[in-house]
């Protein structure tokens, strides 16, 4: 073998000279995502409902060193995704690597208690803005031949939800997962990769901050989901970091259509 062909394997990891986008990157698993592409090399259009909120995100890039560029657009509109997607190739170069993140919570209860204005919410979020996310991502690496594009699914989208009645959330989620099986069949043989993270139980702000609120039931269910998890602790954003480059960078060029959980073993036991 060519000494000089054999690269060493932390090499494969590296995002250096990549450009990435990522929606909802104005917090939570977003802003983390975001991060460990600026960590890797990557310069990063941040993209968010709340453009303050991405302009936050994107001094923590230009802190690693990286250009970043804000974004304001909400991923359950068509034409704002596809603007995104020309501003940030604008501003950055030709896209990479894509995070299709974006995603709300939704209502909560009862089934039968449920509205039809709720659950078309979520599912106009976290269904639809995956889609037209993916969709554009597409259209921008196709051409190329090359490109990393990443869901956040959930481990809802594995299962059902036994704590908190997010009907909305479950569905977009397992969608999620469909899509991208789906994606990876088509885009496979165009030189485009596409898998899924599904996060367990996490410390952000979705779901009404459960994860951070000291109220009694907040507690209560924080202590329930710890005692089933192996690893006995709530998840945080960084715990999703590197899981985040592999699948962004070379390293992962063989791996597609996959979910993979970050749950601390929530789903094994």
């Amino acid at each position: 073998m060519n000494p000089e062909a054999k690269r060493n394997v932390l090499d494969s990891f590296r995002l250096d000279g990549k450009v990435g986008l990522v929606t909802g990157a104005g917090s939570g698993l977003g802003r983390a995502f975001a991060e460990a592409l600026a960590e890797a090399g990557a310069d990063v259009a941040c993209v968010d409902i709340k453009p303050d909120t991405a302009q936050d995100t994107v001094e923590l890039v230009r802190e690693l060193g990286r250009a970043g560029h804000a974004i304001g657009a909400d991923v359950s509109d068509e034409r704002a995704v596809d603007s995104a997607f020309r501003q940030a190739e604008e501003a950055l170069g030709p896209l990479d690597v894509v995070f299709a993140n974006a995603g709300v919570a939704g209502e909560a209860g009862d089934l039968e208690e449920t509205t039809l204005s709720g659950w078309q919410e979520v599912i106009d979020v976290d269904l639809t803005g995956t889609y037209l996310t993916v969709r554009a991502a597409a259209g921008s690496m196709v051409p190329r031949g090359y490109g990393k594009i990443v869901t956040t699914a959930s481990l809802y989208g594995l299962r059902g939800d036994p704590l908190f009645g997010i009907y909305g959330y479950t569905a977009a989620k397992s969608g999620v997962v469909g899509l991208t099986r789906s994606a990876a069949i088509n885009l496979g043989p165009k030189g485009i990769r596409i898998n899924a993270i599904a996060p367990g139980y996490i410390r952000t702000q979705i779901a009404g901050g459960h994860m951070f609120s000291n109220d009694p039931e907040a507690v209560r269910l924080r202590e329930t989901i710890v005692e089933r998890t192996p690893l006995g602790r709530v998840g945080d954003p960084e715990d999703l970091k590197g899981l985040a480059v592999f699948l962004a960078s070379p390293a992962s060029d063989y791996c597609t259509g996959w979910t993979f959980a970050v749950d601390g073993g929530w789903l094994a036991s």
